[in-house]
């Protein structure tokens, strides 16, 4: 066929197979790949993708999808496993084939352990809901281990039989905290490897997955079940299953590659920016870390104090004149935020104005740093960032530390940085943040969105200032 010409092709996805369309004298014919045994077999596979995976895989989803559903899906196998036994120790713990045992008793026994849970679920929502965005990885764990405690909790059931009732209330709490932790945080993750608005469907792909290894795990609890009699090889079994549970649920989570802020990643990004000059890119960012709750690196190792976002000023009010604050109205009038050091609680209050972008966050966020690390200079507080530095080399900090000499320090009692030394110290983070945003930019972070904690107060100190002048 010589004398054809190609007019156009089309594929499917990236993955999907090239159909041609070629000029045949003057028809449009069709050309598509060779049918053999492989192709038939390629064609299965690609219906099973279809059925399992959402649509466009992988361009529709994030990079780290397919590591972190296969490390998923190999916990909810194990989970499905263990809650078999568990549902078999919670029957035998309530009277389940026990002539004895009434069904009111154990009717009784299942309502309140349902209002429990209710019940915990409210409490943990208001207590917690807010906060589950910011260390979504952490939560996630932190709710495959609190589930993995309260199954442990049930499988003991049978030996305390007569305080059932209490034993499944706690555990019926427990249940709740992991359901609401591991469905927020599951629909954060979800959102995140939602880079073609598909949220819906990838989390409608996701129950697929899951009811697949549920049915696979409960047939073969079916047979484990009658097959384990013994109760040491069944614990055996048991702790093995929730070792592994637990450790692709670590795998799963660190696989996970999120090029938004929150305080532990956009922390090592400064550690790294001040102590070596370079950002660091998400995915090392990520890998370090921590999805332990308690634990991660904290800015105020750093700096020296904790960084408050959007909370009341009323308090840090305290340790300025009126004078002081007047002065700080000039010094931030043209930001989108106003900082407020205060010494005794060591807190660093980012004060924003009202309609502030995720970029002015950051920006305040930064700003805090640099001026926790110059308060600290200033006052002659150790810090570990300091005997990181490299003399020999200009970085972030080696500047900071140069630029502050030049400042008489305080040495009798704490004082924070006058007003006058931080109108000229402005001009020295304003480089340090063109230098910063620019490394960030190039390296890939979005800085249009952002999972920092930020309160609801907001302050207004322009529009005083514009009365006055009129």
């Amino acid at each position: 066929m010589s004398d054809v010409d190609l007019i156009i092709s089309e594929q499917c996805g990236s993955t999907g197979d090239t159909v041609s369309f070629v000029k045949n004298s003057n028809e449009i014919i069709q050309i598509k790949p060779r049918r053999n045994f492989i192709y038939n077999l390629l064609g299965v596979y690609s219906f099973l993708k279809e059925v399992i995976l959402p649509n466009g895989y992988p361009d529709s989803v994030s990079k780290d999808y397919l590591e972190y559903q296969i490390w998923d899906t190999c916990q909810a196998f194990c989970s499905t496993i263990i809650g078999a036994f568990k549902t078999r120790a919670v029957l035998k713990g309530v009277g389940v084939g026990d002539s004895t045992a009434s069904a009111l008793s154990a009717a009784i026994t299942w309502i309140l352990r349902d209002g429990t849970g209710m019940f915990g679920r409210i409490l943990f929502a208001w207590w917690k809901g807010s906060g589950l965005d910011c260390d979504c990885k952490k939560w996630r764990y932190f709710a495959d281990i609190l589930n993995d405690a309260a199954m442990l909790v049930e499988l003991c059931l049978p030996f305390y039989a007569s305080i059932s009732m209490q034993v499944l209330c706690v555990t019926s709490t427990m249940y709740a905290i992991v359901g609401i932790s591991g469905g927020a945080t599951r629909a954060s993750i979800t959102h995140h490897q939602a880079i073609r608005d598909n949220m819906a469907e990838i989390s409608a792909k996701d129950g697929t997955q899951e009811t697949i290894v549920n049915l696979i795990g409960s047939f073969g609890s079916i047979f484990l079940l009658n097959y384990f009699s013994s109760s040491r090889a069944e614990w055996i079994l048991i702790i093995s299953l929730m070792v592994l549970h637990l450790y692709t649920n670590f795998l799963a989570v660190k696989a996970l590659i999120f090029n938004t802020f929150n305080r532990e990643r956009l922390a090592l990004v400064l550690k790294s920016y001040f102590t070596i000059g370079s950002v660091l890119n998400p995915a090392k960012v990520n890998v370090n870390e921590s999805v332990l709750l308690g634990f991660g690196l904290n800015v105020k190792r750093m700096c020296g104090f904790d960084i408050v976002l959007g909370e009341s000023i009323k308090k840090s009010l305290n340790d300025y004149a009126a004078a002081d604050i007047k002065l700080l109205q000039s010094v931030y009038k043209d930001k989108k935020y106003m900082l407020l050091v205060n010494g005794t609680k060591k807190k660093i209050y980012v004060c924003l104005e009202k309609g502030e972008t995720a970029a002015d966050v950051i920006a305040g966020y930064f700003h805090a740093v640099c001026l926790g690390i110059a308060t600290s200079i200033y006052n002659s507080l150790d810090l570990d960032i300091y005997a990181r530095r490299q003399l020999h080399h200009p970085t972030p900090i080696t500047r900071l530390y140069t630029y502050m000499k030049s400042y008489e320090k305080s040495h009798n009692h704490f004082r924070n940085l006058p007003p006058n030394y931080l109108m000229d110290f402005n001009e020295f983070v304003k480089q340090e943040h063109s230098m910063f945003f620019t490394a960030l930019d190039i390296q890939g972070w979005n800085i249009d969105s952002h999972s920092l904690a930020v309160g609801e107060f907001r302050i207004d100190w322009k529009s005083s200032q514009s009365k006055k002048t009129i």
